[in-house]
């Protein structure tokens, strides 16, 4: 049986891979029996629920720091875990290097291609990847388990932004050089009759605001700013565009299948496995851009029903509960008990 269980997040950032360890390890403080806490940096302490653990980790200092792979492994043994799960690659090659000192079995979610490769990922007793692009390359056996996210209740539409009148593209993400904004915007220049709505903040907003402004889009772009109503507007745009130059799975795109929006996106994370071809970037090009969301919004109908399969296998499989109880099942197979899975609520 399973009672004593911990996470361990060594990244810098608060984007997918962190927002994963919280709705994951807070599922699994109220849906088990199992006692859960988490190793990260103090600076993720407020982003835990109050139900899970928090055990502060000074994981910014280099993984081959002594004092950070020896507390790292006191922490581990002083916790008695029976599981400890790593999440990307920092916290993989940490858990690697604590092996000799730990009993413990281990397990490592890969969400996004770039580490662990076959060599680290071949010494942990169980891993999952979070799309199957994430591990196309490798020749080990990987459980492939999507995000899933919780749809809070619907919500009224912001007064003041009609959605319902012409065509609206929305995107909603970090306003950083790496999102592809400036590329969606010159697509904008070439889609007469257009929307956008520019949901969230970052770094680039004022350059964006005024590349807008130099494209002559400006009167059909709203910057929104970060509301935290990413649902709201999802749920009344005609697309969500998802131009990002990264590899990871963006939560984003599970939001949106779950909200019934549609979705044209780059090839990253789990895209592939869940969107038509048709709605699929082959590149940021802004000639590329316009073409497919032109195609998109030409017939919102037929768009909604090219979806219509997309969303109902999104409500299968794209959900926190599905998500959680796939990674439980993971952990119930490295023990001979085989545990039962929760019951659902």
């Amino acid at each position: 049986m399973i009672r004593n269980i911990c996470h361990l997040v060594a990244s810098r950032e608060h984007g997918s891979l962190e927002k994963h360890v919280a709705d994951l390890s807070r599922w699994q403080a109220h849906n088990t029996d199992a006692k859960v806490s988490v190793i990260a940096h103090p600076r993720y302490r407020q982003t835990l629920d109050e139900a899970v653990g928090f055990i502060p980790l000074n994981t910014d200092r280099s993984r081959l720091h002594p004092t950070l792979v020896w507390r790292l492994a006191n922490q581990i043994r002083a916790g008695g875990f029976q599981i400890t799960h790593g999440h990307g690659s920092k916290s993989a090659q940490l858990l690697a290097a604590v092996q000799k000192y730990t009993d413990s079995p281990q397990v490592i979610t890969r969400h996004n291609v770039r580490h662990p490769r076959d060599k680290l990922a071949s010494a942990f007793d169980a891993r999952i990847a979070v799309s199957h692009s994430a591990v196309a390359n490798s020749r080990l056996s990987w459980n492939v388990i999507p995000n899933g996210v919780d749809i809070p209740a619907p919500a009224a539409v912001s007064p003041g932004i009609h959605l319902d009148t012409i065509p609206t593209v929305l995107v909603a993400t970090r306003l950083v050089k790496q999102a592809g904004i400036d590329q969606l915007l010159r697509a904008l220049a070439q889609l007469a009759g257009t929307e956008l709505i520019v949901l969230g903040d970052g770094p680039e907003r004022d350059n964006l605001e005024r590349l807008s402004r130099e494209l002559d889009v400006h009167q059909r772009v709203n910057f929104v700013g970060d509301t935290g109503k990413a649902g709201t507007f999802m749920r009344a745009t005609d697309l969500l565009v998802l131009p990002c130059r990264n590899e990871g799975a963006p939560y984003t795109l599970v939001e949106a299948l779950l909200q019934r929006c549609a979705v044209v996106s780059n090839r990253a994370g789990n895209a592939e496995d869940y969107l038509p071809a048709d709605y699929l970037l082959d590149s940021l090009e802004p000639g590329h851009l316009a073409e497919k969301l032109r195609r998109a919004l030409a017939d919102r109908k037929q768009l909604q029903s090219d979806f219509a399969p997309v969303f109902e296998r999104a409500q299968r499989e794209l959900t926190l509960d599905k998500m959680a109880r796939a990674t439980w099942q993971v952990y119930t197979d490295l023990f001979s008990d085989q545990r039962p899975v929760p019951a659902a609520h």
